[in-house]
């Protein structure tokens, strides 16, 4: 059986059976979850890392959280979220 197999319940499988047969591909993308809506594009994100690895502060070694996020516009703990989100390689 698929769902031991895959190690999910038999409901899940046939939830998306069903979303597969009556929307062919496009059943299967994710739906719109609760909750509060993202605050930072994918653009600031890629900002954020690009001037992390290829620019330097002045006076300084390496960046603070506080020092990007002055930089980018961002908050200090949305950034300290980013670096470590890279450094686990999540």
């Amino acid at each position: 059986m698929v769902a031991e197999e895959i190690g999910v319940s038999r409901e899940t499988v046939s939830k998306w059976r069903r979303r597969f047969l009556a929307d062919r591909l496009m059943g299967l993308a994710d739906e719109p979850r609760p909750g509060r809506p993202r605050t930072v594009s994918d653009e600031q994100v890629a900002e954020l890392i690009a001037r992390t690895l290829e620019t330097k502060p002045a006076n300084a070694t390496h960046w603070s959280t506080r020092s990007m996020a002055k930089q980018v516009g961002l908050s200090q703990s949305t950034v300290s979220r980013v670096w470590r989100a890279g450094s686990t390689g999540v």
